[in-house]
């Protein structure tokens, strides 16, 4: 049984990492920044876990779900871009402030603590050394972005955008993915109410959509698996030939644009007395 503590309480001991990579391999899923969210979708599937009643959104990293393993043969890591959540292992940190000592939590029985070998957790003086203060900022980082990411997980809900992922073990925390058919068949009317105050949740649902690409196809759910998101690619569409009035866009009445003003901006724009044409 694991016994985590703050690391004030293990200062007097070292943190020591193997030298391969094969720990990644006891992660299923590991939270995501908003910071990476477009980074990391072109490597790795997203999906919501939902632990203790919270909606959080996150990165599938085990070799089951990837159709590409992030890690080589003899367990060396070979992908393109290793997550935070990663970075900051074996530490872990469930509410962040301005005391890293005691912010930042580790299995007190960790195999990755050492008394003799390995980096130093605190400096000469007692205080966290660089590498601990980089940890909790990116601890604060990931806290703040999942925070932000609620009200669209909350809209995706409503939506009836997720489906449950298709999982081999059924004691796991369940896991959901954005639904492609689904959000592509949204009416006008709620991606108007989706952007009102904010295009976060749309952003999300495109980064979203577009790292299904990287999920292997028996974790797919069955609904979607026969309408599988195809690549996002550039290629197929000009952009001379498009036209606004094609594009299934929104334009709401709210905060950010006062369509009552424009016409008054676009008068303010006008100057006085204009150049007669030549």
């Amino acid at each position: 049984m694991t016994r985590c503590v703050p690391i004030r309480e293990v200062t007097h001991l070292r943190l020591a990492m193997p030298a391969d990579d094969s720990w990644v391999e006891d992660f299923g899923w590991v939270p995501v920044s908003a910071s990476e969210l477009h980074l990391a979708c072109r490597y790795y599937p997203i999906a919501m876990r939902v632990e203790k009643r919270k909606r959080r959104l996150g990165l599938l990293l085990h070799s089951r779900y990837l159709t590409k393993a992030p890690l080589d043969g003899s367990g060396k890591w070979r992908g393109a871009y290793r997550p935070i959540a990663l970075r900051c292992f074996p530490f872990e940190a469930s509410r962040v402030t301005d005391d890293p000592l005691s912010d930042i939590f580790i299995d007190a029985g960790s195999k990755y603590l050492s008394p003799t070998a390995g980096t130093p957790i605190v400096d000469e003086t007692g205080q966290p050394d660089r590498l601990l203060i980089e940890m909790h900022r990116l601890f604060g980082l990931l806290e703040r972005s999942q925070e932000a990411f609620g009200s669209a997980l909350d809209q995706y809900f409503i939506a009836n955008l997720l489906v449950p992922l298709a999982m081999e073990n059924d004691d796991e925390s369940p896991l959901y993915v954005i639904d492609p058919v689904r959000f592509r068949q949204l009416d006008r009317a709620a991606l108007g109410a989706m952007t009102r105050h904010s295009f976060l949740s749309v952003d999300v649902a495109v980064a979203w959509l577009f790292s299904l690409q990287n999920l292997r196809s028996d974790h797919l759910p069955k609904e979607i698996s026969r309408a599988r998101a195809q690549p996002f690619t550039s290629a197929s569409i000009e952009p001379d030939s498009i036209l606004m009035d094609d594009l299934s866009l929104v334009l709401d009445d709210g905060e950010l644009i006062s369509l009552s003003n424009i016409d008054i901006a676009r008068a303010e724009a006008q100057p006085e007395h204009a150049a007669p044409p030549r």
